[in-house]
C-alpha cells in the first residue's frame, strides 16, 4: 500500500511539473505601439520583465496587471493595454499599446484668491472681485521624456511668476531624478489673521503688501518599481508692508517685515496604488521629515517639521470600493510666527465638513474613511465632433460614496484664532458623488455634518493642470 501511494504521488507531481512546464513561455520580444513622442525606454522603466525570460501564463498575467498600472501612472497615456500575441511553440510576443495624452495644455487662469470654492461662495458673499487671472503653460512629457515644464503667469490681487522644470531620470539606470523651482509672488490682499476658524484679509490695491521669493531644487531616487526618495533644498525670501506688522506683530514675528530662511529636508514614499490620482486598490506609505532654518540670515526662522501618511484601498468587486487613511503633522517647537503655522484645510490635508474653517495647529492627525460604489463607468465616443485625437474619448465615472472624518489640532501657545476647532475632537458623516472624467480631473459634491451640528454641502475640484 505504501509503495502504491509514493508511486500515486509521484505520479500526481510529474503531472503537475509538466503541466507547469507546459504552461511557461519564452517573450522573444517587447513592442510599443502608439508612443509618438514618447520615448521606449521610459515605458521599459516600468516593465516588471524583459525579453528572452522565461515566465508561466499565470505569472504574466500578474505581472501585465500591476504593470499596465505603472505604465499609466506617469501620467502620460489615456490608456495602456498589454497583450501576448505571436504565440508559438512557447514562445510568445508582448505588445503594449499606449494612446498618448495631449501634452501641451496653455491653461487660462481665472482663480479665487480664497483657499476654495466654499470658503469664497459663503465666508466672502461671492465676491468676483477675489480673483486672479492670467495663464499656465505645461508642457507634460517635454522632449518624450516624461519631463515636466511648467511656467506660470498671474496677476489680480496676487501677482505670480512661476517657472518649474522636473526631470525623472537623469541617469542610464533612470533611477535618479531633479526638480527646479523659482517662483515670485506679490500679493495685494492678505490673510494677516484668523478669527474663529476664519481668516481675516487686509487689501490695499496700490500697494503690494507681501513679496515671497521661493527657489528650490529637489533630488529624487527612485529605489525600486514603488519606492520614491526626494531630497529637497530651498530658501524662502519674504518681505511685507509695514500695515502687516502693524496689524499683527507677529506675522512674521516681533513686528518684523523681512524674514529669510533656508530649509532642507527628505522624504520616502511607498506607492502601490492602481491609480495615483484616483486610486480604488493599494496602498500608499508618506513620511518625510525638514528643517526650516539651516543658520543663514535665519531672521527667526528656526524650527523642524515631521509628516506621516499611510492610505489603504480595498476593491471589493461588483463595483463596490473602499478607502481608509490617516496622516499626521508635527512640528517643535511649537511656538513661531503666523506665516509660518500650518494648517488642516488646505490642499488634500482637510476634513470634510470643515471646508469653511482653517484650523492652525503645531500638531495634528486626520483620519478619513469612505466606501463607495461606481454607479456609472462610461467611455464615450466623441470623435464625431471633437477633431483632436487625444479627446476623442471621454471618460465618464461617477462614484456615490458615504464617508466619516475624524481629527484633532493641537493650538499653537497663546493663540486664539483656531478657537472653538483647535484642542478639540473633529468628526464629520456625509455623503456625496465623485465625478472622474478626462485626465482623471475630479468634481466632487458632499453634503456633511461635523461635530459642531453644522450640516453643509460642499463643492470641491481637483486636476492635474
Amino acid at each position: 500500500m505504501k509503495f502504491i501511494l509514493t508511486l500515486f504521488l509521484g505520479i500526481c507531481s510529474a503531472l503537475v511539473f509538466a503541466q507547469e512546464e507546459t504552461d511557461s513561455l519564452l517573450v522573444k520580444r517587447i513592442w510599443i505601439e502608439g508612443n509618438r513622442k514618447t520615448k521606449e525606454r521610459i515605458i521599459f522603466r516600468e516593465l516588471s520583465f524583459r525579453a528572452n525570460e522565461t515566465h508561466t501564463r499565470a505569472a504574466l498575467d500578474s505581472m501585465f496587471e500591476w504593470d499596465r498600472n505603472r505604465i499609466y501612472n506617469t501620467n502620460l497615456f489615456n490608456t495602456v493595454a498589454m497583450d501576448l500575441v505571436n504565440e508559438n511553440a512557447g514562445q510568445v510576443e508582448v505588445k503594449i499599446t499606449v494612446d498618448e495624452r495631449w501634452y501641451f495644455y496653455p491653461f487660462p487662469i481665472f482663480k479665487l484668491i480664497d483657499r476654495n470654492f466654499n470658503d469664497w461662495w459663503v465666508n466672502r458673499n461671492r465676491d468676483l472681485s477675489r480673483v486672479n487671472y492670467g495663464i499656465r503653460l505645461t508642457q507634460f512629457n517635454f522632449r518624450g521624456r516624461d519631463e515636466i515644464l511648467r511656467l506660470t503667469l498671474q496677476s489680480g490681487f496676487t501677482t505670480a511668476v512661476s517657472l518649474q522644470y522636473s526631470i525623472p531620470y537623469i541617469d542610464k539606470k533612470q533611477n535618479q531624478g531633479l526638480t527646479f523651482n523659482l517662483s515670485y509672488f506679490e500679493a495685494k490682499n492678505v490673510a494677516y489673521t484668523t478669527e474663529e476658524g476664519i481668516q481675516r484679509f487686509t487689501s490695499d490695491i496700490d500697494t503690494d503688501l507681501r513679496q515671497v521669493y521661493f527657489n528650490s531644487v529637489g533630488h529624487s531616487y527612485r529605489s525600486s518599481f514603488y519606492t520614491f526618495h526626494n531630497t529637497t533644498l530651498g530658501h524662502y525670501h519674504v518681505r511685507t508692508a509695514d500695515t502687516l506688522a502693524i496689524l499683527n506683530p507677529n506675522y512674521l514675528g516681533d513686528g518684523r517685515t523681512l524674514q529669510r530662511h533656508f530649509f532642507f529636508g527628505h522624504s520616502f514614499r511607498y506607492d502601490k496604488r492602481n491609480n495615483v490620482n484616483y486610486p480604488t486598490g493599494g496602498a500608499r506609505i508618506f513620511a518625510g521629515l525638514w528643517k526650516h532654518g539651516l543658520g543663514i540670515h535665519n531672521d527667526g526662522v528656526d524650527y523642524w517639521r515631521a509628516r506621516l501618511k499611510l492610505s489603504k484601498y480595498w476593491d471589493f468587486g461588483k463595483r463596490f470600493y473602499a478607502a481608509s487613511d490617516v496622516s499626521g503633522l508635527s512640528t517643535f517647537p511649537a511656538r513661531r510666527d503666523y506665516y509660518n503655522y500650518y494648517k488642516i484645510g488646505l490642499l488634500l490635508e482637510s476634513l470634510r465638513g470643515y471646508d469653511l474653517n482653517v484650523i492652525e495647529g503645531s500638531s495634528y492627525v486626520i483620519q478619513r474613511n469612505e466606501f463607495k460604489y461606481l454607479v456609472i463607468g462610461k467611455q464615450f465616443d466623441i470623435s464625431s465632433f471633437m477633431p483632436v485625437k487625444q479627446f476623442q474619448t471621454f471618460p465618464f465615472n461617477v462614484y456615490w460614496k458615504v464617508f466619516f472624518d475624524q481629527g484633532y489640532a493641537r493650538g499653537y501657545p497663546d493663540y486664539t484664532g483656531s478657537e472653538p476647532f483647535s484642542d478639540s475632537y473633529l468628526y464629520s458623516i456625509g455623503t456625496g458623488v465623485d465625478f472622474v472624467i478626462v485626465n482623471d480631473i475630479t468634481i466632487r459634491l458632499e453634503l456633511s455634518r461635523n461635530a459642531q451640528n453644522q450640516n453643509y454641502f460642499f463643492i470641491n475640484f481637483l486636476s492635474l493642470l
